[in-house]
């Protein structure tokens, strides 16, 4: 056999492979548990924090983040009105017993990887890191990165930094089964970090620092600010903590105000950004 052949014998083998009713079967399987997932986290979001009631009984639809991720972009529709999104991962020793991990969840009109705020270039790719999340555009030898959030396209010179999330261990997610425990507002309303910016002038100090404890425990009378330092630290992107969520009593994830409340897990927000409470007003006694 010549070498030549190899290559349509493999695509031949991938062929078969995949229109094996082994592989079928396999890939109904995820897909219900797949399925199955979305719905009962979305039904415990809903359920437990009113200002998702719109999840209720909504529509979804599901892209793939980047090639080869395990990384996947639920998009929640009701009606013709979108009112929400997921970001779910699939952990890397997954195997029969698929082990999903719910990484971002947000409420209102815009989402991430909106298709309004795509880039036309057929070469753009979603890449999803958290708050520096974007999309790639590769053309010759340049590359290019677009805000997945509100379509800002950033200098070529911008660098592309290690992903953040990929950092976090399985536990500190929230994963199959976890219900959403207990909910807390801190800012009713969505809030502009630059209404107060008496977090500006603490960032050049060492010693502040907010704690889940301190978050969730204390009421205070100004906005909570977390300034997160994004692409090497090229863009600080600064958000009013608006809401908390407690999943299973232990899995903290922070919403913050961003065309819409946007939660990450606590522990990914500590570790890439650092919040702060305006300086003109401390925490209730």
């Amino acid at each position: 056999m010549t070498r030549r052949f190899l290559p349509f014998i493999a695509a031949l083998l991938s062929l078969m492979l995949l229109s094996s009713p082994a592989f079928a079967q396999d890939e109904a399987s995820w897909d219900k548990q797949f399925q199955a997932q979305i719905r009962e986290w979305m039904d415990a979001i809903a359920s437990r924090d009113p200002q998702f009631k719109q999840w209720q009984d909504a529509k979804t639809d599901v892209q793939t983040l980047g090639a080869g991720q395990h990384q996947w972009l639920v998009s929640i529709k009701k009606g013709d009105k979108q009112v929400g999104y997921l970001v779910i991962g699939e952990t890397p020793d997954s195997t029969s017993h698929e082990k999903f991990v719910l990484l971002e969840y947000g409420v209102g009109e815009y989402i991430l990887f909106d298709d309004a705020f795509a880039p036309k270039e057929i070469a753009a790719e979603p890449v999803y890191d958290g708050f520096a999340s974007y999309w790639l555009i590769t053309q010759k030898s340049d590359t290019q990165m677009v805000n997945a959030k509100t379509g800002e396209m950033y200098p070529t010179s911008f660098q592309i930094s290690e992903p953040a999330v990929d950092a976090f261990a399985g536990e500190q997610l929230v994963q199959n089964g976890q219900r959403l425990t207990q909910t807390r507002i801190l800012s009713a309303a969505e809030a502009d970090p630059f209404d107060h910016i008496g977090w500006v002038s603490q960032m050049s100090t060492t010693d502040t620092d907010v704690s889940w404890n301190q978050l969730w425990q204390q009421d205070y009378t100004s906005p909570v600010t977390l300034a997160v330092p994004i692409h090497q630290s090229q863009v600080l992107a600064p958000f009013v903590v608006g809401s908390l969520h407690l999943w299973n009593d232990q899995n903290a994830y922070v919403g913050v105000w961003d065309e819409g409340l946007r939660f990450v897990p606590y522990s990914y927000a500590h570790r890439v950004g650092r919040f702060f409470v305006n300086e003109t007003s401390s925490p209730a006694e």
